[in-house]
């Protein structure tokens, strides 16, 4: 309790980060927990916890600027292992194309799991583009 009032006194209440924001920080927080759990990015430490209570509590103590540094940072980790998750998807179709003979080329084909990692991550956040790829390859490999 005395940490807790040492915080307050110290007038980082008066910087704390708007309840509005700490409600979207919180929120962005569990999405991205619950994605990364879901790509199996293996992410440990406060900033991956489940749920949104402790990430709100933490946001709406610190200054805002910190708040999105710290939010920032697990978007980058997020982003790095959603495209690891995409290039090994890929090379996986890519090396059905190779054992089946398809014959597929082209950039969507190159077999280079960095190149594709690359690419995903000149794309915007989510999956859209990803799963776009991903999906045309697979059309491509039924009708082989």
């Amino acid at each position: 309790m005395l940490a807790a009032f040492g915080l307050f006194a110290s007038g980082n209440f008066a910087r704390a980060a708007d309840p509005a924001f700490g409600g979207k920080y919180a929120n962005d927080a569990d999405k991205a927990v619950k994605l990364a759990k879901q790509l199996k990015c293996g992410f440990q430490g406060l900033r991956w916890s489940k749920g949104t209570s402790g990430h709100l509590a933490w946001c709406l103590v610190v200054d805002e600027t910190l708040a999105q540094s710290e939010s920032d940072i697990r978007a980058k980790d997020l982003k790095d292992c959603t495209c690891d998750w995409y290039a090994d998807q890929t090379m996986v179709q890519i090396a059905s194309n190779i054992a089946n003979k398809c014959g597929f080329t082209g950039l969507r084909w190159l077999d280079d799991k960095k190149a594709h990692h690359d690419w995903c991550f000149t794309m915007d956040p989510g999956f859209g583009a990803m799963k776009n790829e991903i999906k045309i390859r697979d059309q491509m490999l039924k009708g082989c």
